[in-house]
């Protein structure tokens, strides 16, 4: 496929792999749809793989497992891509959320933990000690299921921050330990005003505040019952002062960096979060929005986070800011905004770390599918070619970032 017709069959593609995946709430669920993700119970044992044709007794099986909703394919459409990574990336989310889910019942009721120590444990070192970056994926959330998926979410951005910013285990291990409690009181809040998301007013934020204060006092800090690391304790009354304050001046001078740290992946993993009631953000738009506001997400803590996730990576789809749409080519380590795109309009290459170009044309967002994955894979890519100016303008593109890496490594 050369020449013109290349980006325009390609983009036709992309197109039609955004219709990959619907979200169909459980008493919508019919028998014959197809499962576009897997399902797995609460140890992270696989119920239904991908592709599962549903019958009636499936269905009884998975209305019976509390799902709020599955993603299907439509009829004729084919598995999207996923790595081994990502799938393993969902079944411990998954496995996470129950164990968290367990724990936090525990102690509303006055028990020890289950499992908490050992729990924190297994995050911070799965995912504190990765040299590569990852595909951040979601699960969708309900009100009843918000906090823990919140919080494992929350708890997993900031291991892998902590360790791009090369923090100690002992404080890893405190900063994913606070990660799985300062909201702990959200699971007192009422149902209507959990229903609002952020959309709440100063009374409604009161009450939020006087639950979490609340769910706090059950941790018992002066005696530590459950022996949560001390620096724990701090990061979730830091955390709790934070939102209570929402809106007014809060003073960090004196926060603990994994205060920092919580409250950057927190912000993260809210706006990219997927939800009946709200569209997800891109992650370009959340890391854009974290770089804007300095005064409250520390840059450090944000570069990290930029380290430690796919933001736009090679395969990926974008709209750009004149209104065209392209595909990333390459990625730029020292500035994802600035990638180099094949523009699908008339096959051109921009390199937009060239200020020449990224003057007139910059990367306005990312497209997404439905479970806020991008739409390309490098499988798909492999089908395709550009004409042949495209290939040498790539190639000498390639050729001038490897002598840069090289110069920058000699130096």
């Amino acid at each position: 496929m050369k020449g013109e017709a290349a980006p325009a069959k390609l983009f036709a593609h992309i197109l039609s792999s955004k219709r990959t995946m619907l979200f169909v709430e459980s008493q919508d669920i019919k028998p014959g749809m197809r499962l576009a993700k897997p399902v797995y119970n609460r140890n992270g044992v696989l119920l239904f793989d991908r592709n599962t044709k549903l019958t009636v007794q499936n269905i009884v099986n998975l209305t019976n497992f509390g799902l709020i909703g599955i993603f299907i394919l439509e009829p004729a459409e084919p598995l999207p891509p996923i790595t081994r990574e990502e799938q393993e990336f969902e079944q411990l989310q998954t496995f996470y959320m129950f164990r968290l889910r367990d724990n936090l019942v525990n102690i509303s009721k006055g028990k020890m933990p289950t499992d908490l120590a050992a729990l924190a444990k297994d995050v911070a070192s799965h995912f504190g000690t990765l040299d590569h970056k990852v595909h951040f994926t979601q699960t969708i959330r309900s009100n009843t299921d918000f906090v823990y998926k919140h919080s494992v979410g929350v708890a997993i951005i900031s291991a892998m921050i902590g360790h791009a910013m090369g923090l100690r285990e002992s404080t890893l291990l405190s900063i994913v330990n606070a990660a799985f409690l300062y909201d702990f009181g959200y699971l007192y809040v009422p149902a209507e005003i959990m229903k609002k998301g952020e959309d709440i007013t100063e009374i409604e934020n009161s009450t939020i505040s006087k639950y979490r204060e609340k769910a706090y006092a059950l941790l018992h800090a002066d005696t530590n019952p459950y022996n949560i690391p001390s620096d724990s304790l701090a990061m979730v009354t830091q955390m709790i002062q934070a939102g209570r304050a929402e809106g007014g001046a809060v003073d960090r001078s004196k926060w603990l960096t994994g205060t920092t740290v919580l409250a950057v992946a927190d912000k993260f993993d809210r706006m990219t979060a997927m939800s009946l009631s709200r569209k997800p953000n891109s992650e370009i738009s959340a890391i854009r929005y974290l770089v804007d506001h300095p005064e409250s997400y520390p840059q450090n803590v944000v570069s990290a986070l930029a380290k430690c996730i796919h933001i736009m990576p090679v395969g990926c789809c974008v709209d750009l800011t004149n209104g065209d749409k392209g595909l990333v080519l390459e990625t730029n380590e020292r500035d994802f905004n600035h990638p180099v795109v094949l523009r699908f309009r008339d096959n051109q290459v921009l390199d937009l770390s060239d200020p020449k170009v990224s003057k007139t044309v910059q990367i306005a967002d990312v497209m997404h599918t439905m479970d806020n994955r991008v739409k390309m894979d490098a499988e798909t890519l492999k089908q395709f070619t550009t004409d042949e100016n495209s290939s040498k303008m790539v190639k000498k593109y390639q050729f001038k970032k490897l002598q840069i890496e090289n110069k920058r490594k000699q130096a």
